[in-house]
């Protein structure tokens, strides 16, 4: 009763009764213990063993297909990676080096047997593309044309008369059915003109190349998607912006945040062991209603808003002219405000203004063209001016519209939260669109007319595949076993809960601003929860800045007062949640002192301060060295998992580059862990540190294994490594370097342990959703624990795809895991059991995370080094430690 004292639901509990029942589980789960109200317990309603069921919803009009009959034996010999319908492989190699596709280290397949088979529906049809062969040949223009457009003019103009089907790539490549009349070289003059009546001479020379045959290759699959842009390209219902296909007149418009959502539709072809594949899903464009314009003067109205907040704001950003037809889109690149939309510029010897230019040429009437406006200024990634220098456009901003959103509209979570409902689209209605496009697709006449002469079919119908539901592991606290919440995955923590590893804080401080009541309760609230979780606080030392919130008065208590203590941990107090003091104190914390710390709002710790205690304090337990949980992985042999990521988006002021982390268990309960960062060049995908000086992966694989030595008394044996960070088409790169390097550290310490390596992808098109056993004309979410491993998985690379998370909102989307180096004897359900296992792990997060844990604490760490320390890596005494948690 003194524990029930504390909850509302104290007097419903005594009105009722608490007994315990029967019931059955929801979803055919079958039989469980369940809770009633009645004295005698009565009836309950039990979640039974076998889970709750996805919620599914009814599909009209969809039709499915099994996979196709392919003949494997024509399969790609190697890796083909994915390619956009743009035509544009996304594989890239070093220095120039050639791109192999090949990885003979690369271990087994992933397909595993454990788990109850389901069935699922994918976003993917099935492509024919061998049935017609071609001749390749290679286009060059002298002298050299940048712009696209004109480039295809010029092939048009002299192909117009060859007397055949002629596709050509908008770059280097041409593509005919047969020779291009009869010979494999064609030299011929085309003029093209260049401004006004003015013309230049191009000389068009195409060479013949190769004569692809009909077999599913590389080049096979490029042509099929440069067919397949023109295709697109040719329906006037879509429009192109960025780079991909929009329908405007299906946008849905949402006045109340001034801006409409197109959607459209995100293609790309894989080669499958099911053979080539579409794989589409929907996108949606953001399009503001009101004008870059209106925004700025919004802006403007504000005080002490400058010229440059206005260029930090916009610059970089895409917007799209009202008056151009078809529609486009441009990157402004910056905002001339010595310019103005009255001044005239020079046009074809005639001045005129830039107002009275778009009058004249594009009718447009607009009561804002007159006002003197600043210029948004943009410049051109391809086409040149008379003087060899990119082409520079500029444009009004009363007649543009921004596409996407600045950084001030992301920060509105109340604006977020309703787009994402209108674009959290759920597993019914989204197939029932990707399907309705397709079939708008090949039902359009000029679409067919692109893909038809090529032998190139298609179909709407969506593979139907098998897949599995993989068990749940069995997980502890520091007394009794975790009941897992059938269906959602994930677990509440009571306050009778005790940690599995609980710490001591013997010497701990809090850092406030304020002293008042409502802190006082709080810290009461901490050491209460503290006894049922097992966790050990000693009184702590409280230091005030005298109400003084801001950044300065915090550091210097905290240089003056705090760091003289030396304490063991701090808690910091702020009144709300802003940058600083949070980025000054956790930069001296992490980098000069060393010492774990946890921030708290005043605002969140006067509500519901019991609840948000024992966050706080399960928090303050990881970063200390606790452990909440742990799950039992069955690991056979000493093994250690490193997960390994990449961020760019760093602060502003630090300018090295970007940050990699890495981060290693260092016990078989996967509670303890070795953590360590360093900076690579900017935007650079693969893990090499930009200065000697740097720790890179060889140094911290070799310390991982010895800290881990240290730790267990016997170095490991088994090393498996999931990298984030990456893409498809980076995989050669990460393989030829980033595996060498693992590889290598563990030579040199003359270690027998075996490497296992996964890139995980996480961005991805690809979806699958539960069919219902009892009627396949409905679909759901699937299960937490779905894995896909057959069919739809390359037929080169050992990979699977699983989804870990609950989704109750829009529908999921799975993780690809492909391995792409293993020297190991682990099987494939092994594997797919710890990548599953290891996702219950992540203990800022009371269920199952869509990847393994260590790897979001890689993530987590890289972006917390990138945003907040500015690149600097934290104090040797913090490397044991989650004080990035």
């Amino acid at each position: 009763l003194r524990r029930l004292a504390n909850r509302k639901d104290l007097t419903f509990y005594l009105m009722k009764g608490y007994g315990k029942g029967k019931g059955k589980g929801e979803g055919g789960g079958g039989g469980g213990k369940g809770k009633g109200f009645d004295k005698g317990g009565g009836k309950g309603g039990g979640k039974g063993k076998g889970g709750r069921a996805p919620q599914f919803q009814a599909v009209r009009d969809i039709t499915y297909a099994g996979p196709p009959g392919f003949n494997r034996d024509t399969l790609p010999s190697n890796f083909v990676g994915p390619i956009t319908w743009s035509g544009k492989s996304t594989e890239r190699s070093r220095d120039g080096e050639e791109v192999t596709g090949e990885f003979p280290n690369r271990g087994p397949d992933c397909k595993g047997t454990i788990g109850d088979k389901v069935e699922v529906v994918v976003n993917m049809s099935p492509v024919d593309l061998t049935s017609q062969q071609r001749n390749q040949y290679r286009v060059d223009f002298e002298p050299e044309v940048e712009l696209r457009r004109r480039r295809s003019y010029l092939v048009q103009e002299c192909l117009k008369e060859c007397g055949q089907p002629i596709s050509y790539d908008g770059d280097h490549l041409v593509y005919a059915a047969n020779l291009i009349n009869g010979k494999k070289e064609i030299v011929q003059p085309v003029q093209l003109s260049v401004g006004g009546d003015e013309t230049q001479l191009i000389q068009v020379k195409l060479k013949w190349t190769a004569h692809q045959k009909a077999a599913l290759n590389k080049q096979t699959v490029m042509f099929f998607c440069t067919q397949f842009k023109a295709a697109m390209g040719a329906q006037k219902d879509r429009v192109c912006i960025g780079g991909d296909y929009f329908n405007l007149n299906q946008a849905e418009q949402v006045s109340e945040h001034m801006c409409q959502l197109a959607p459209g539709l995100d293609c790309t072809i894989y080669t499958t062991q099911c053979g080539p594949v579409l794989n589409t899903d929907l996108m949606f464009k953001h399009i503001r209603t009101d004008t870059v314009w209106d925004l700025m003067q919004q802006m403007q109205r504000r005080p002490n808003c400058s010229n440059q907040q206005l260029i930090n704001t916009f610059t970089h950003k895409v917007v799209m002219p009202s008056y151009w037809d078809p529609k486009k889109s441009v990157i402004i690149d910056n905002i001339r405000f010595d310019l103005s939309s009255t001044d005239k510029f020079n046009c074809k010897g005639e001045m005129i203004s830039y107002a009275d230019y778009i009058k004249k040429k594009y009718g447009v009437q607009n009561h804002d063209l007159n006002k003197k406006q600043p210029m948004l200024e943009s410049t051109s990634r391809t086409e040149r001016d008379r003087d060899g220098n990119f082409k520079v456009t500029h444009f009004i901003p009363s007649l543009c519209h921004l596409t996407g959103s600045t950084d001030e509209m992301k920060a509105d979570t109340y604006r977020c939260r309703e787009l994402i409902k209108k674009t959290a689209v759920r597993p019914a209605e989204r197939i029932q669109k990707i399907q309705q496009n397709i079939r708008e697709m090949l039902g359009n006449r000029d679409f067919a007319a692109k893909l038809q002469p090529w032998g190139i079919r298609m179909t709407p119908d969506l593979l139907r595949i098998q897949a599995r539901r993989l068990p749940s592991p069995a997980m502890r606290n520091g007394q009794s076993p975790i009941q897992i919440k059938d269906g959602s995955e994930s677990w509440d923590i009571k306050f009778e809960w005790p940690q599995l590893v609980p710490a001591k804080f013997s010497k701990w401080a809090i850092l406030t601003y304020n002293q008042n009541e409502e802190l006082r309760y709080f810290i009461d609230q901490l050491f209460r929860v503290g006894r049922d979780l097992k966790v050990t606080l000693e009184t702590p030392k409280i230091f005030d800045t005298k109400g003084d919130n801001r950044p300065k008065a915090y550091m210097d208590v905290l240089k003056s007062q705090v760091a003289k203590l030396e304490p063991d941990f701090l808690m910091v107090v702020v009144p709300r949640n802003t940058d600083e003091p949070y980025k000054s104190v956790k930069k001296f914390l992490g980098h000069e002192a060393g010492i774990p710390s946890q921030f708290v709002t005043h605002q969140n710790i006067s509500k519901d301060p019991l609840l948000k205690a024992t966050k706080v304090l399960v928090q303050m337990n990881c970063k200390a060295g606790g452990a909440p949980w742990t799950v039992d992985l069955k690991f056979a042999e000493p093994t250690m998992i490193v997960g390994l990521d990449v961020h760019h988006g760093g602060d502003l002021e630090h300018k090295g580059g970007s940050v990699a982390a890495f981060v290693a268990t260092m016990n078989k309960e996967c509670t303890k862990y070795y953590s360590r960062t360093f900076v690579v060049k900017a935007r650079q995908q693969i893990l090499e540190p930009n200065t000697s000086d740097q720790p890179g992966l060889k140094k911290l694989i070799k310390e991982a294994m010895e800290q881990f030595k240290k730790a267990n008394k016997v170095a490991p044996t088994q090393i498996i490594v999931y990298r984030d960070g990456g893409s498809e088409g980076e995989l050669e790169e990460i393989y030829k370097y980033e595996t060498k390097q693992l590889l290598q550290g563990i030579k040199e310490l003359e270690c027998k342990a075996k490497l296992t390596f996964f890139v995980v992808l996480k961005k991805i098109r690809t979806r699958y959703f539960m069919l219902n056993p009892n009627n396949d004309k409905e679909v759901g979410n699937p299960y937490p624990g779905t894995v896909v491993d057959t069919a739809i998985t390359n037929n080169y690379i050992p990979e699977f795809y699983l989804v870990c998370q609950h989704v109750n909102q829009g529908s999921a989307t799975p993780t690809k895991y492909q391995k792409i180096y293993d020297d190991s004897s682990l099987n494939a359900n092994t594997l797919q059991m710890y990548t599953w296992c290891a996702a219950h792990l992540y203990y800022n997060w009371n269920g199952t995370i869509r990847t393994p844990a260590v790897l979001k604490y890689a993530s987590t760490l890289a972006k917390f080094t990138g945003q907040y320390l500015r690149g600097k890596e934290v104090s040797a005494k913090l490397h044991g430690r989650l004080h990035y948690l």
